[in-house]
């Protein structure tokens, strides 16, 4: 459980980070709002990668390849996420406000197990 709730500390930081960084390049450094937003994934990216690297899993494992995994997971992610908002919108003809929370939720939760199985399994497990 306490592996998760890292997972979580992980994730709200990060959103707060990748948000500072974003409007600190938008209105501090003038960057175009694309190359902000660019710029505040990117680090998030890298950022989201380390803290889950060292604090959410405690990973020991080589850092290449769970870097190669970890960007395959964020495309997963967002798949999924993708594809619950277009179901929920489309297929059964609710709210997109509610789909957007729902979709978040997806990719919470498939973020989480795909990390934890696939990108850190040979990590020492913080439970």
């Amino acid at each position: 459980m306490r592996q998760l709730i890292r997972f979580g500390l992980v994730g709200v930081f990060n959103t707060f980070f990748g948000y500072a960084i974003i409007f600190s390049a938008m209105y501090g450094l003038q960057f175009s709002p694309v190359a902000a937003n660019a710029l505040g994934y990117g680090l998030g990216l890298i950022t989201s990668y380390w803290l889950n690297r060292t604090f959410t899993f405690r990973s020991t494992s080589a850092v290449k390849p769970e870097v190669v995994k970890f960007l395959v997971v964020v495309g997963l992610s967002y798949a999924v996420n993708l594809i619950v908002l277009l179901v929920w919108m489309k297929v059964f003809g609710l709210h997109e406000g509610l789909g957007q929370l729902a979709a978040g939720v997806a990719y919470i939760a498939s973020s989480y197990a795909l990390n934890k199985y696939f990108v850190f399994q040979r990590s020492k497990q913080a439970s």
